[in-house]
Parts: C-alpha cells; sequence; structure tokens
C-alpha cells in the first residue's frame, strides 16, 4: 500500500508477543525521510526490533512530606548521640558530683539552636509548601511558593546570623568559620546561586499540585517510547543530566547532614574535655554511610530506574571491533538510522558493531557508553546500594556486639535501627526488579531469536 510502513515487530510470532509493546508515535515516523525508509526496508527492518518493556508493579514510596520528617526525627537522634559521646558523665558512681548523664552546662545553647535550625529547614519547608499546595488556588500558587520560600529563606537566615554572633563571642573567631565556611563553599560549588537545593533535594517541578487519588508516586521525568534517533539521545541526555542533579543534592543532603549533626558538636568541644576521638569519628562515618543510603533509596525508586532501564534499551552501544573479524558489510554511520543488532559502521575511522535489540547512540560517545552500561541491568544499582546497607548494618552489628561502655551501645543500638527501614526498602525493591527484569530479559531473547531465524 503506498505510503504504508512495515511494523518492526512483524516477523514475531504472536504467541510470544508481550502486551506491553512498545510502538513508535507517528509523529517520529512522518520525520523519517524516504531514503532512509528506502535503505532500511532493504534489510534493516527485517531485523530491527523495537525494545519490549515489561510493567513494573506498584511500589510504595515515600512521599517527600514522609522522608523529610523521618531525616528531622533522625538528624535530632543522633545529634543528641552525639552530644552523649562527647559530654557523657559518671553519674552512677558514688563519688560523683554529677546528677544528669551529660554536663548540659557545657554543651552552647546557640549550637543547638544553630542544628535544630539546620536540620528542619526542608522539612519546614515541605509541611509549608504542602499547606499552601491544598489551600492556594492553582493561579496563585507560584507567586504564593516564591513569596513562602523567600521568607523562609530570610527567617533562616536570621537565626543563624543571630547564633553565630554569639557563638563568635564565646568562642574562638576560627571554630565558627570552620563551621560555615565548608558547607558554604560547597554548597555554591555545586549549586551556584540558586536556592531550591537549600530547601528541597527533589528534582521535581516546584508548582505542580500532587494527585491525591493515587495511592504512588510517580517518579518524572516519564519515558517516552519513539523510534526516531534524535529523540532517543535528547532523550537519553536529559535522564543523564535529571540523574546527575539527583545525585549532587542526595550527596549534598546526606553530607551536610553528618556535618551539622557529628562534626558541628565536636568543633565546639571545650579544650579540657576528653573523649574518645576513635569512637567519635566513626560514629560520624557510620552515620554519614547511613543518610547517603537512605537519600540514595529515596532519589532513586524502582520507577525512575525503570524510567533509565527503558530509555537504555532504546540508546543501545556500540563495540569496537578490528577490521580483521569483519565477515558482513559495513556501513556509514548515520545518526538518523536506528540501526539492528549486529550492524558494523564505521564512524571517524573506526569500526563498530552494535549490542543490543536497536542502537541509536552515537559510536565512541562514551557517555552513552557508560548511560547502557550502568542501566541496562537496571539490578545494578540497586544492587550496589543493597550491598552497602548490607555492609553498613553487618559493620554496625559487629561493632555492638564488641562493645562495653554504655554510652556506645546506646548511640550504636539507636544508629543501627535507624539504618533498618533503609535496608527493607532496598532489599523490598531489589527483590521486585530482579523478578521483573529476569522475565524481561527472557523475552527479549526469545523475541531476538525469532527474528534471527526469520532473517
Amino acid at each position: 500500500m503506498p505510503g504504508a510502513r512495515r511494523n518492526p515487530t512483524k516477523n514475531i510470532p504472536s504467541g510470544r508477543m508481550p502486551t506491553n509493546v512498545c510502538q513508535p508515535s507517528v509523529g517520529s515516523l512522518q520525520n523519517v525521510s524516504i531514503t532512509e525508509e528506502k535503505k532500511s526496508n532493504d534489510g534493516m527492518n527485517s531485523r530491527l526490533l523495537a525494545p519490549k518493556h515489561v510493567p513494573i508493579p506498584s511500589i510504595p514510596v515515600d512521599g517527600q512530606l514522609t522522608f523529610e520528617a523521618l531525616s528531622f526525627g533522625i538528624s535530632i537522634v543522633s545529634a543528641s548521640l552525639q552530644l552523649l559521646n562527647l559530654y557523657r558523665t559518671v553519674w552512677w558512681l558514688p563519688q560523683s558530683y554529677n546528677e544528669y548523664s551529660m554536663n548540659f552546662y557545657l554543651i552552647d545553647p546557640y549550637l543547638l539552636i544553630f542544628i535544630f535550625t539546620m536540620v528542619a529547614r526542608r522539612f519546614i519547608y515541605v509541611l509549608l509548601r504542602r499547606c499552601i499546595d491544598t489551600i492556594t488556588p492553582g493561579k496563585w500558587l507560584p507567586i504564593i511558593q516564591k513569596i513562602m520560600r523567600i521568607a523562609l529563606l530570610i527567617i533562616i537566615i536570621a537565626i543563624i546570623t543571630w547564633c553565630l554572633y554569639y557563638m563568635n563571642e564565646r568562642h574562638n573567631s576560627m571554630k565558627v568559620f570552620y563551621l560555615c565556611y565548608p558547607s558554604v563553599s560547597v554548597y555554591f560549588l555545586m549549586f551556584g546561586v540558586s536556592i531550591g537545593p537549600f530547601f528541597d533535594i527533589s528534582t521535581s517541578p516546584l508548582y505542580v499540585k500532587e494527585d491525591k487519588k493515587t495511592k504512588f508516586l510517580l517518579e518524572k521525568p516519564l519515558h517516552n517510547c519513539s523510534l526516531n534517533t534524535p529523540a532517543i539521545r535528547a532523550e537519553v541526555s536529559s535522564l543523564r543530566s535529571d540523574f546527575n542533579r539527583r545525585l549532587k543534592r542526595a550527596l549534598f543532603a546526606s553530607s551536610g547532614s553528618a556535618y551539622v549533626c557529628g562534626i558541628a558538636p565536636v568543633i565546639f568541644v571545650p579544650q579540657h574535655l576528653h573523649f574518645n576521638s576513635t569512637w567519635v569519628i566513626q560514629y560520624i562515618f557510620l552515620f554519614w554511610l547511613g543518610r547517603l543510603s537512605a537519600h540514595f533509596a529515596q532519589a532513586y525508586p524502582v520507577r525512575y530506574c525503570d524510567v533509565l532501564h527503558r530509555a537504555a534499551l532504546h540508546l543501545g552501544k556500540w563495540n569496537k571491533i578490528d577490521s580483521k573479524n569483519i565477515n558482513m558489510p559495513i556501513q556509514m554511520w548515520n545518526d538518523t538510522i536506528l540501526w539492528p543488532h549486529g550492524s558494523c559502521v564505521k564512524y571517524n575511522k573506526e569500526l563498530y558493531r552494535s549490542e543490543g535489540l536497536c542502537t541509536a547512540a552515537e559510536p565512541g560517545n562514551s557517555s552513552h557508553y557508560r548511560f547502557y552500561a550502568l542501566f541496562s541491568n537496571p539490578t545494578l544499582l540497586l544492587c550496589n546500594l543493597l550491598v552497602l546497607q548490607l555492609v553498613l548494618v553487618a559493620v554496625q552489628l559487629l561493632i555492638l556486639f564488641r562493645t562495653v561502655e554504655w554510652y556506645q551501645i546506646i548511640s550504636m543500638t539507636l544508629l543501627l535501627v535507624t539504618n533498618y527501614y533503609t535496608l527493607f526498602k532496598l532489599t523490598r525493591d531489589y527483590l521486585v526488579c530482579w523478578k521483573v527484569y529476569r522475565a524481561e530479559q527472557i523475552v527479549q531473547e526469545r523475541a531476538q531469536t525469532a527474528v534471527n531465524v526469520n532473517q
């Protein structure tokens, strides 16, 4: 029929077709020129197979308010435990003059206000934003949110300045410098003059009301199935940028919590106070790893990893090969052609062979190669996070079994409890992903086998 196009999946037996098949959009096919269509009809579309996506089951994801509330509570508990490690007493001895388990009079109250303000800012911001989203009409929402964020920033800066002023009066100025300079310098180095990451670690649009009817949160950006190679590469570039933004915000949020709750109390310890420095440093490191795992688990949920995986399947990859081992025709690489599996092309005087069901990547592009290597198997990222969390929990249990001091038992026990929830989430997500993508891999292998047989 004139103007008709071949179906890339027509050679697959009907009994093997999954229900969720990625079909090309009409707009993307209309952008393909007649010359490219003739080239593909000469032998490429007979071997081209669009990736099949197995749907991911709905897995509960912590909302931003829930996660920030948990982070706020864990940070307050961890800061209190670090103060216990530093200012503990032996109040139970008969000759002791201490009535309490800690030397509270040695703790700077302005430091406590500073720590509370810094760890509570994101929770307060998300809480206010949720209230504004509920009661504010849609047309006024952007303006009200901007006013709220500016007003909250002014209040927090005023409180921090007030605390730093009195801390500078009571302590050495260098201690105040050590407290502020690392966090401020790292923040501007990572985010510039933007104030968004100071309050919000998510990368979702600011002026969007969440759907109250849905039980599960849908991660964005969403994947757009297409056979248009420029669109595929553009989507991969957007996803890679979003992945890097989430990575930077997770690193800054976890490192900032560890610095404020773990290192800041050590900076303002009186000179005559003696404490177990090895235990304090170990506690800071373990707390930082726990917060890092929690933020990664929140930033990269299963549905988000599935979006990256689907984009990687469409992107494919090129492997550099030796011209002596080629027994099939070689073509010049064209950025508008979606190359089928096993295609051999020449690009920049090098020969490449395509891997995957289809390949839209640029040969020799290191960012495309890394994207496919990392997300073609989506369980790889979750497996690494799960291994990190398992090692962290195992080390904490080992330390707890060998601990004899009462304050160390309390601090390590509570720190261990805070990591169990992250371990549960990562284990659940990994098991679900492993089962789903194992089934998807079987579908892809059978479909590829069917295409190879019908060539």
